[in-house]
């Protein structure tokens, strides 16, 4: 077996690394311009001042048992994060005086952090969705991110978010807190786990199912911060099994939750309903099961002996669906079909797509 092993993740790293140019995973747009550091990537900001700012708040956190830093949650719907001094953030910052100017930041941008001075929240912009960031957590990248340590380490990046915003099939955006005194949509009982990110640390939801509910806790898998070459962790359910024990700490699970994730957070997903018995789940583009007929209904009975039900949605070609069996499916990055790796063609909790890729 360890031999086999050994193998495996030698197939595993050797593909996805040589791949990993071609697949966007969940895209983020903008990259960080002027380095790592906060103070050089804020827009419209002196340098230095935000760190100020996160100093003068620095007391009224209190840092959560993963190390993940909390603000206290007495501020209605609204808990935003803030920033620990010295943390770097690899994106672009956009800071704006109030709400009022959140609307055309949005629109204007992507893949990027946007910092309400008056307010002190954080979101994260990316493709259809508006981020409210709830959690940041430091992370460290061990054996060039073959496997993450967060809540420690010289990185920073969102550790919860909340879906406050999105522009359903372009259809204009909806950002309720604009016209509701900053305050976002109440949590609801609904959790989403991002994939893998090539740009690191970032919640990218490019490759997303349109339509995820407002209120929609977000959180990251290992993946989301150690990029491809994590990927490797995803065998014998590894990371999967760290991540879930993580989120279950940050979010309540019921037997209605709505539970969804794309790419390697698919499999954090299948992971906590495995553990709950959860009934209520999409899972979109998933390294875990074969492709069928595309949309199937998979159930599977877990550790504790709960039977989960989950429907899996595959599109045509996608070279992740299936590769913890066989990980040659990544060789065909390398003619294009990184493209099918796009869920944004579907509606969230639907079975069929409103536009297919790679038929």
């Amino acid at each position: 077996m360890a031999q086999h092993w050994m193998v495996q993740k030698v197939s595993i790293v050797g593909i996805a690394a040589a791949c990993a140019a071609h697949l966007p995973f969940e895209a983020t747009g903008s990259a960080a311009t002027g380095g790592p550091g906060l103070g050089s990537t804020v827009e419209r900001l002196k340098d230095g001042d935000l760190k100020s700012e996160a100093r003068g708040v620095a007391s009224a956190l209190h840092v959560h048992p993963a190390g993940f830093i909390k603000p206290p949650a007495d501020g209605g719907p609204t808990v935003s994060a803030a920033l620990s001094p010295g943390a770097k953030l690899d994106a672009k910052v956009i800071e704006i005086p109030s709400e009022v100017q959140l609307m055309a930041t949005v629109t204007g941008h992507d893949g990027v952090y946007i910092h309400v001075r008056s307010d002190r929240t954080w979101y994260f912009k990316s493709a259809d969705y508006l981020l409210g960031i709830e959690v940041f957590t430091q992370y460290d990248k061990r054996l060039g991110g073959v496997w993450v340590d967060l809540g420690s380490g010289d990185a920073t990046g969102p550790a919860q978010a909340r879906v406050v915003g999105h522009n359903l099939r372009g259809h204009g955006w909806k950002i309720p807190s604009i016209a509701d005194h900053g305050r976002w949509p109440a949590s609801i009982n609904s959790a989403w786990v991002i994939g893998t990110q090539t740009d690191t640390g970032k919640f990218g939801m490019g490759g997303a199912p349109q339509g995820i509910p407002l209120g929609t806790e977000v959180f990251g898998s290992m993946q989301t911060y150690g990029g491809v070459a994590s990927t490797v962790s995803l065998e014998g359910d590894k990371s999967p099994a760290a991540d879930a024990r993580r989120i279950r700490e940050l979010f309540s699970f019921n037997a209605a939750t709505l539970l969804g994730g794309h790419s390697a957070g698919s499999s954090v997903a299948r992971q906590i309903a495995l553990e709950l018995g959860l009934v209520h789940v999409w899972l979109y583009g998933t390294p875990n099961y074969v492709r069928k007929t595309g949309t199937y209904t998979e159930t599977e009975t877990g550790p504790t002996h709960r039977k989960m039900v989950a429907e899996v949605i595959n599109n045509n070609n996608d070279p992740v669906t299936s590769c913890l069996r066989n990980p040659l499916t990544l060789v065909s990055l390398a003619w294009g079909t990184q493209a099918c790796h796009d869920y944004s063609g579907w509606n969230y909790e639907t079975r069929s797509p409103v536009h297919t890729v790679c038929q």
